[in-house]
């Protein structure tokens, strides 16, 4: 199987269920969903920055021998990553927005809290994120850890932006950003099991922990669950920021 094959089968067709499912459900109860429109240009200014902010990282860790890819797997070549790889960074942000389609309350826009002091649960964050991010850099010391390392040094800091952001969001929002998270991340991971034993990738054991959940590294389970926690906590800050809907009058 090549690459492309494998986003057509493991992405692009259950993003596509994924969307008509919730499409059959709006018909049948419009109320039941958030705003598809405000949804979809969500996901779309997501996969923007997915892609500016992924490119240059995912570049440097192919360059690095981290991970790599079967020549006869792909259709080509930019920079050091293939051209299917720039295509996953706008087809994850897809599924994972289709799949939230199920999980986001319809009650959600207007709630943003994002002006309130919130000072405890900032700082808080901001020291765990500090903690983690020095963990991170000191680890990529240890060409073992190097993996685990540039996902974590790369990943905080845009997750450190959200939570400063609006906790309180977040924090209200928890059940939906935790599904958000462990859904899509353990289904990536199931997928990536299968490229992985399939030859379409490869992960170098040099730069990896060795730790493993059956043929995947861990390394590539905490990519899906940070890039997809990512994405749960974006679409839920993006519509809380919308306009509540005006009561009709009578």
């Amino acid at each position: 199987m090549s690459y492309l094959e494998f986003l057509l089968v493991f992405v692009v067709g259950p993003a596509g269920l994924l969307v008509g499912l919730a499409a059959v459900r709006r018909r049948r109860s419009p109320t039941a969903e958030v705003s598809w429109r405000r949804h979809w240009s969500g996901v779309a200014i997501l996969a923007v920055l997915a892609v500016v902010w992924t490119t240059p990282w995912d570049n440097y860790v192919v360059a690095r021998g981290v991970w790599g890819y079967g020549a006869d797997r792909v259709l080509g070549v930019i920079g050091f990553v293939p051209v299917e790889e720039y295509a996953f960074f706008v087809l994850q942000p897809l599924l994972n927005g289709a799949l939230l389609l199920f999980l986001l309350p319809p009650n959600l826009p207007g709630t943003s809290r994002w002006r309130e002091p919130s000072l405890v649960p900032r700082v808080s964050l901001a020291v765990f994120a500090a903690v983690a991010f020095l963990a991170a850099f000191l680890a990529l010391r240890v060409e073992a850890n190097l993996y685990l390392g540039l996902i974590l040094v790369w990943f905080l800091v845009p997750l450190l932006i959200q939570w400063l952001f609006d906790p309180g969001t977040i924090r209200r929002q928890w059940r939906a950003i935790v599904l958000g998270t462990i859904i899509p991340a353990g289904y990536l991971s199931l997928a990536d099991s299968f490229a992985l034993t399939s030859g379409i990738w490869t992960i170098s054991p040099a730069t990896s922990t060795g730790w493993m959940v059956g043929n995947v590294p861990v390394e590539e389970i905490i990519f899906f669950a940070m890039t997809s926690l990512l994405l749960a906590q974006g679409l839920v800050l993006w519509h809380s920021l919308a306009p509540s809907a005006k009561p009709a009058r009578p």
